[in-house]
């Protein structure tokens, strides 16, 4: 049996050190997948490649994991889309940022927060022909928090991902799991053109709730901060103080916004 760990950052840094700790499993046994975006240097993330280079794990590609017929693949944030049918082995696993069916595909940080949600999840699920849309095996769910922005979303996605790998990885590699169907009920999909990052825009013609919502879903300091009069927002916070509608004030520290229903947002300036 050889298991390929495939991904990106914290979650399959930390998958592959779990999977390291279990005198059960050869290292010999363990190949790697690091998405092609790894340079190999830690950043904000840990990087894979670097981990595994440091390690002495073998790297691998997906034209070698292609032939082998005794594979489990897990695809921890591998950023490439697979192709099951290229594939001699059939056990091919994902971990999505959501619960689905809700919010296949892209910014699984940033839609929820744009529609309100509040909670989340991360599910384990068998990798089919679609985007998203295999059975689903495991899933945990947990809260986002009324001022959560989208790098805060990410985090809690990274950390209980990695508790979901772990409460799985024993009974995928002993084939011992069971798989539901997707409900084709509240299943949702957003695109890679689902946002423009290059022309965000905060509609203030809205309730102070939506847009403290837009604020916060663009706040990833890492890729993006949103802008007020050209000053970068690093945090939002929605008050249950009512002032006066359709406000937009400069403060030294923040603005003052509030919406269509008077409620008070404090959208914090970035300072760097």
């Amino acid at each position: 049996m050889k298991i390929c760990i495939a991904g990106k950052n914290s979650i399959a840094v930390d998958g592959l050190k779990y999977v390291l700790a279990k005198e059960s499993i050869p290292k010999e046994n363990l190949l790697i997948l690091p998405g092609p975006e790894d340079t190999g240097i830690d950043d904000w993330q840990p990087s894979l490649l670097k981990f595994a280079q440091d390690n002495k794990l073998h790297i691998t590609t997906l034209e070698e994991l292609y032939k082998i017929d005794d594979l489990i693949f897990l695809s921890l944030e591998y950023s490439q889309l697979i192709k099951p049918h290229l594939f001699n082995s059939d056990f091919l696993f994902n971990i999505h940022f959501s619960l689905l069916p809700a919010y296949k595909g892209m910014y699984t940080s940033t839609h929820p927060l744009l529609n309100g949600e509040n909670h989340s999840g991360v599910t384990l699920h068998k990798i089919d022909i679609g985007i998203d849309t295999g059975d689903i095996i495991n899933q945990i769910k947990f809260d986002i928090e009324i001022n959560d922005t989208a790098r805060d979303l990410y985090f809690k996605y990274l950390h209980f991902s990695v508790e979901l790998f772990k409460n799985n990885f024993e009974n995928i590699i002993n084939n011992n799991f069971t798989s539901t169907p997707q409900e084709n009920t509240k299943s949702t999909y957003f695109s890679k053109k689902s946002i423009d990052y290059k022309n965000l825009i905060i509609n203030y013609k809205k309730t102070s709730f939506e847009i403290h919502n837009q604020l916060r879903a663009y706040i990833f300091e890492e890729y993006q901060l949103p802008t007020i009069n050209n000053k970068k927002i690093k945090s939002s916070v929605l008050l249950n103080e009512k002032i006066e509608k359709n406000v937009l004030i400069e403060d030294k520290e923040y603005f003052i916004i509030s919406g269509i229903d008077n409620y008070k947002i404090l959208a914090y300036k970035y300072e760097n």
